[in-house]
């Protein structure tokens, strides 16, 4: 009941009124309009340009919101709800790898300060591509610890390709790699 309890007031805060107080400038458009244009068929290798540096990331992004915006028949709240989703599954996993690792009582608090923190919602409202990256990141430490703890050739196929996503979705993305690589590292030879 407490976990239903601290999803469902994360989904209420994601969710509710979110063409109200959603983010939506240039890039939220540049970005709507790629994917308006692979619904078109104009299908691209080339994503948003990185803030820091002259280079583009990769187009992942523009291919999962691109369902979205169709699903929405081509309204920019639908990639903001995609995002809305992936923050809510986010509070999930926080409470799901809390609780694994320090026990339902701290698991409890962290799903539920991640859930209602106000700078966290924010930024679940709006369709934007580093917006997914807590919840990428979790799930690929998670999953290379578990690949560590009884590997896999499948788990670590997974955290290839969830860190291939990672750094599709921002340059930043090279850090979890660097760490997972450490850990693997580490863990080899402890």
């Amino acid at each position: 009941f407490v976990v239903l309890s601290i999803i469902l007031t994360a989904a209420f805060l994601r969710l509710y009124r979110i063409s109200d107080y959603m983010t939506f400038l240039g890039d939220e458009g540049r970005d709507v309009l790629v994917a308006k244009g692979i619904l078109e068929g104009k299908l691209t290798l080339l994503g948003p340009r990185a803030s820091a540096g002259d280079f583009f990331l990769g187009p992942i992004y523009y291919y999962f919101m691109a369902p979205f915006l169709w699903l929405f028949r081509l309204d920019p709240v639908g990639p903001a709800i995609m995002v809305a989703l992936i923050g809510i599954a986010t509070v999930f996993l926080v409470y799901k790898t809390t609780k694994e690792f320090f026990g339902i009582k701290a698991a409890v608090v962290a799903s539920t300060l991640y859930a209602v923190s106000p700078l966290v919602v924010a930024y679940s409202r709006s369709s934007w591509n580093p917006n997914p990256m807590p919840f990428l990141s979790l799930l690929t430490l998670y999953l290379t610890y578990k690949a560590v703890e009884n590997p896999t050739w499948k788990k670590f196929i997974s955290i290839g390709l969830l860190l291939g996503v990672a750094l599709q979705l921002h340059y930043l993305g090279i850090f979890l790699i660097i760490i997972v690589g450490i850990f693997l590292l580490v863990s080899k030879f402890h």
